[in-house]
C-alpha cells in the first residue's frame, strides 16, 4: 500500500471503525445492565477504564486513536501511515499472534445485529486493502 493509498483508507475506515467501537460498547453496556442493574454514563465509562472484563477492546480503542492521531498530525511519515494501516487491518486478522480482541469480539457478531453491520462496513474496506 503506497502513502496516498494509505491517507485514503485511514480516512476511510475511521467512522466505521467509531460506528462499530459505539455498538460494542451499546452492547457491552446492556449486558453489564442486565447483570447489575442500570448506570449512569459516568458510571459506565469508569467500569470501561478500570474494570478487567472490559481489557479485550484496548486494541480497537487504540487503534482508533491511533488512526485519528495520524490522520491529524501534518508531520507524520509515510512510515506511521503505512502502521497504522497495518494495525488496523492486523486487528481483525486471525493470523495475528496473541490476538486479544478476536476471541471475544466474533461472538458479538451473532449476539448483535449492529455489530454485524458495522463489521461489514469495515470488512468491506478492509477486503479492499487486499488488493493493494
Amino acid at each position: 500500500m503506497n502513502d496516498q493509498q494509505c491517507i485514503q483508507f485511514l480516512s476511510e475506515i475511521r467512522k466505521p471503525l467509531l460506528a462499530l467501537h459505539k455498538s460494542i460498547l451499546d452492547h457491552e453496556r446492556a449486558s453489564y445492565e442486565k447483570e447489575y442493574g442500570p448506570v449512569t454514563p459516568a458510571a459506565f465509562l469508569q467500569v470501561l477504564i478500570n474494570g478487567s472484563g472490559f481489557r479485550w477492546l484496548t486494541p480497537l480503542s487504540t487503534v482508533i486513536a491511533n488512526v485519528d492521531e495520524i490522520l491529524d498530525d501534518k508531520e507524520a511519515e509515510a512510515a506511521d501511515r503505512l502502521a497504522a494501516a497495518e494495525a488496523v487491518t492486523g486487528l481483525f486478522s486471525p493470523d495475528q499472534p496473541d490476538n486479544a480482541f478476536l476471541p471475544r469480539y466474533l461472538p458479538l457478531l451473532q449476539a448483535d445485529p449492529a455489530i454485524l453491520h458495522h463489521h461489514g462496513q469495515v470488512s468491506q474496506l478492509l477486503r479492499g486493502t487486499e488488493a493493494k
